[in-house]
C-alpha cells in the first residue's frame, strides 16, 4: 500500500471559499475512489488560500477487478431462424465488450429466459487509475465564483499556478488548465515562494511546516490562538474575538501572525459601531476592549502572513491604514450630520424598493400605516407611545441616504440611531431606528422596545407580502431576498414578546397597502393571502419543530393557527405535555372515529360558533346519556380555563371523557335508522369535538 497526495496551488483563494473546497475534495475523492474500486485507509483535507490537498492513505496497489453479469434482451432474440445472430443480440455483446458466443441464457423470475453477458473489468494499476481521477476530482470543485484565465477555458475559484500530485515518490503525471504536475509545490510567499520538493505524501504537512507553512486549518487555528496572546502581552485592554473574523483570518493565511497596534484617541469620539466595523470589516483586524469589556480603547490586533521579520514596519503600515479608514469614517459622519434624517427621507422618492413594487419613500408610508394598525391593535393590551411609533416608521430609512450606510451597508440602522441621538431625539425613538431590523440572524436579539417591534414587524410583512404578492417566492435553497429570515423574525416577535395580533388581519392590511400603494401590477388579493399565510406557517412549523415538538401536534393546533400565535403555542405545549399520558393516543383515535362520522354526515366542526342542541329526551342508551352528562360536566369548566389561556389544565378535564367515549362507540349506533336519533348523536358528536378543538384537534394525533 502507498499513500498519495494530490495539491492544487491556486492564487489566493478568497477565504469564504477554502473550507468548502477542501470538504468538496474529501467527498469527491471518496467517491470517485470508490467508483474506480480503489480501496484506501483515510482521507484528509489540508489547505491555505494558496493550496488545497487531499491526503490519500492506504491506497490499494490495484483496484479491484470487476465481474458484471449484465441482463438484455429476451433470449428467444439470440438468433434467427438461419441461426445468426440477431441484430440485438449482436448489439447488446458488442455494447458490453463480448463476442455474441459468450452470451449465456439467465432465467428472471416472474420475466422468463433473458440474455445475459459476463463483463470482466480488469484490475488496473491505482497509478493510471489516478492520472484520471485525479483532474476528474479538480473539475468536479464548484465555487461561488468561478475564473477563466487561459487559453482552455478551465473554471476554477482562482487562477491554478502549480499541481503537486503524488503516488507514494512517484509523480502522478497529468494536465490541467495549461499546468503540468510534478513533485514540487510553492513556499510561503513572504519567502519568495521557493520550490518546495515533496519527498512524499506522508511527508507534505511537515515540509510545509518546515518552510513556515501551517497546512492544516486547526494547527492554523490553534497557532493564531497563541500569536494573538503574545500580541496582547503589556495591552491595557482585553482583544475582541470575534469567532467570524478568527475563522476569517484562519482560512486567508499560510503563516499568522499578530502586532498590536494603536490609533489616535480622538477617533474614539466616533461611533463604536463604525470603528468596529472598519476594524473588522475592512481591514480585518481585532478591536481591542477595556478591561470590562464595555468599551473601545485606542489599540489593535493586526494578523500579517508571513514569519516575524520587520514587525516595526508592518506595524506602522497597518498604523497608516487605520488612520486613513477612520478619517474618512470621520469625514463621513460629520457631512451625514449636517442634515437631518428627515431631510434624508426626501430623497427616498428617488430609491427603488424592487422594481414593481415602488420606491423606497412609498415603502415607508406603508409601513407607517401597517404600524398604524398594529399600533390600534395592541393598544388595549400595552401603554404605547404613539409618538415613538410614527417617528420611528418615518424615520427607519433615513440612513440609506448617509455616506456612512453608502459605505458600510451592515451599519444601517444602526447609523440611523446614533443621528436621531446626536439629534436630540428620544432614547426610544433612537432605539426603534437603529433595532429596525432585529432579529438579523435565527438566534439574534428583538427589538428593545414595543414600539420598535411594531415598526420592525410592519416592515417585515410588509415585505414578505409585497414580493410574495408580485411572485418572488422563495424555493429550494434559493432565497435572494431573505424572505425566511423575515418570516422568521416575524414569528419570534409576536410569540417572544406575547403580542395578540391577527397575522391573518395584518396580511390583508398590508396586501392592501401594497395594492394602494407601490404595487405596479394588480394581484389576486386572495390568493396572495393564502400564499403569505402558508408562508409563514411553514416558518411557524419549522421553527416548533426544531424546538422538539411533532408534526401531528402542531397539525392539531393548525386550524385558526396564526390568528393568535400566543394562543397557538400554549394549545400545542399543552398537547405536547399531555401526548405521554396513557389515555391520550387512544383518545385520539377515539376522537378521529367521531371526526371522520361526522365528515361522512357532512357536518363540519370548528372550534368557534354555538355548541348544538342536544335533546335529552332522545337519548335512550345509557352510553350515550353518559357521555351527555360528561360532556356538560367538563364544558364550562373546560371554557373557563381556555378563556384564562390555562390550555393543559382545560385539555386534561377533556381527558377524563375517556371512559365515556370508549362506551359510547362499544354501545351505541349513531348512524341509526331513526332520523331525529341519529340526528341527535351527531350533534352530541359535534359538541364533543367542537369543545376539544377549542383546545386542539387531536384527531391529528398519530400512534
Amino acid at each position: 500500500m502507498n499513500d498519495a497526495l494530490l495539491e492544487i496551488g491556486t492564487e489566493s483563494l478568497p477565504a469564504r471559499f477554502l473550507k468548502s473546497a477542501l470538504e468538496q475534495m474529501r467527498a469527491h475523492g471518496a467517491r470517485l475512489l470508490t467508483e474506480s474500486r480503489v480501496s484506501f485507509e483515510s482521507l484528509e483535507t489540508v489547505g491555505t488560500p494558496m493550496r488545497q490537498a487531499l491526503l490519500i492513505r492506504g491506497l490499494a496497489e490495484r483496484s479491484e477487478a470487476l465481474l458484471s453479469l449484465v441482463v438484455g434482451p429476451p433470449a428467444k432474440l439470440l438468433k434467427d431462424a438461419d441461426g445468426n445472430f440477431t441484430k440485438q443480440a449482436a448489439g447488446f455483446a458488442k455494447k458490453n465488450g463480448v463476442a455474441p458466443e459468450t452470451l449465456t441464457v439467465v432465467e428472471v423470475p416472474k420475466k422468463g429466459p433473458f440474455l445475459q453477458a459476463k463483463k470482466e473489468i480488469p484490475a488496473q494499476s491505482t497509478q493510471e487509475i489516478l492520472k484520471r481521477l485525479f483532474p476528474a476530482l479538480i473539475a468536479s470543485l464548484e465555487f461561488p465564483k468561478g475564473l477563466v484565465w487561459e487559453s482552455s477555458r478551465f473554471r476554477f475559484g482562482r487562477p491554478i499556478r502549480t499541481l503537486c500530485a503524488l503516488y507514494g515518490k512517484k509523480t502522478v503525471p497529468f494536465e490541467l488548465a495549461g499546468v503540468k504536475s510534478s513533485n514540487k509545490t510553492r513556499g510561503l510567499a513572504a519567502t519568495g515562494s521557493r520550490p518546495i520538493k515533496i519527498e512524499s505524501p506522508s511527508r507534505y504537512v511537515d515540509q510545509l511546516r518546515d518552510d513556515c507553512v501551517v497546512a492544516d486549518l486547526q494547527s492554523r487555528r490553534e497557532s493564531l490562538g497563541k500569536t494573538l496572546a503574545g500580541a496582547m502581552e503589556g495591552s491595557q485592554g482585553l482583544l475582541d474575538g470575534d469567532m467570524d473574523l478568527l475563522e476569517h483570518t484562519v482560512c486567508l493565511t499560510e503563516h499568522p501572525v499578530a502586532l498590536r497596534g494603536s490609533f489616535k484617541e480622538e477617533y474614539l469620539e466616533l461611533p463604536a459601531a463604525l470603528l468596529t466595523t472598519v476594524l473588522k470589516k475592512q481591514l480585518m483586524f481585532f478591536p481591542v476592549l477595556s478591561h470590562d469589556g464595555t468599551t473601545l480603547i485606542n489599540e489593535f490586533v493586526g494578523v500579517r502572513d508571513g514569519i516575524s521579520d520587520g514587525q516595526h514596519e508592518v506595524r506602522g503600515g497597518f498604523e497608516k491604514v487605520i488612520d486613513a479608514r477612520f478619517s474618512d469614517a470621520r469625514f463621513f459622519s460629520k457631512r451625514d450630520l449636517e442634515t437631518s434624517l428627515a431631510k434624508k427621507t426626501e430623497k427616498l422618492a428617488r430609491v427603488s424598493f424592487q422594481k414593481g413594487l415602488g420606491t423606497m419613500a412609498q415603502k415607508t408610508r406603508r409601513i407607517g400605516e401597517l404600524s398604524r394598525t398594529i399600533f390600534l391593535a395592541l393598544l388595549q393590551d400595552h401603554e404605547l407611545d404613539k409618538t415613538a411609533v410614527e417617528t420611528v416608521s418615518a424615520l427607519a430609512f433615513a440612513d440609506l441616504q448617509t455616506d456612512v450606510v453608502g459605505e458600510f451597508p451592515e451599519l444601517q440602522g444602526t447609523m440611523g440611531g446614533v443621528y436621531a441621538r446626536a439629534e436630540g431625539l428620544s432614547e426610544k425613538i433612537a432605539m426603534g431606528i437603529e433595532e429596525f431590523h432585529f432579529p438579523i440572524a435565527a438566534k439574534a436579539p428583538l427589538p428593545t422596545t414595543i414600539e420598535g417591534c411594531i415598526v420592525s414587524l410592519a416592515d417585515k410583512l410588509d415585505t414578505i407580502s409585497a414580493f410574495l404578492a408580485a411572485g418572488f417566492k422563495p424555493s429550494g435553497s434559493e432565497d435572494p431576498f431573505g424572505l425566511r429570515r423575515l418570516g422568521n423574525g416575524v414569528i419570534r416577535i409576536v410569540l417572544e414578546k406575547q403580542l395578540r395580533l391577527s397575522i391573518p388581519e395584518l396580511v390583508d392590511a398590508a396586501l392592501g397597502f401594497a395594492a394602494a400603494e407601490g404595487a405596479e401590477a394588480p394581484f389576486d388579493a386572495a390568493a396572495a393571502k393564502k400564499e403569505v399565510l402558508d408562508f409563514l406557517w411553514q416558518r411557524v412549523e419549522t421553527m416548533f419543530l426544531e424546538k422538539g415538538f411533532k408534526i401531528d401536534e402542531l397539525r392539531a393546533v393548525e386550524e385558526d393557527g396564526l390568528a393568535s400565535l400566543v394562543r397557538t403555542f400554549q394549545r400545542l405545549a399543552a398537547v405536547h405535555a399531555l401526548r405521554p399520558e396513557p389515555d391520550f393516543v387512544p383518545l385520539a383515535a377515539a376522537f378521529k372515529r367521531a371526526s371522520n362520522i361526522l365528515k361522512q354526515a357532512g357536518i363540519e366542526v370548528g372550534s368557534n360558533g354555538d355548541s348544538p342542541e342536544i335533546d335529552p329526551d332522545l337519548l335512550f342508551d345509557a352510553a350515550e346519556k353518559d357521555l351527555f352528562s360528561a360532556v356538560c360536566r367538563v364544558e364550562s369548566e373546560v371554557r373557563v380555563k381556555v378563556a384564562e389561556g390555562l390550555y393543559e389544565e382545560g385539555l386534561r378535564s377533556l381527558v377524563t371523557l375517556k371512559p365515556q367515549v370508549d362506551k359510547f362507540f362499544d354501545d351505541v349506533m349513531v348512524m341509526a335508522e331513526d332520523p331525529a336519533m341519529k340526528e341527535n348523536r351527531l350533534r352530541l358528536l359535534a359538541r364533543m369535538v367542537r369543545l376539544f378543538k377549542t383546545v386542539a384537534d387531536i384527531s391529528c394525533i398519530q400512534n
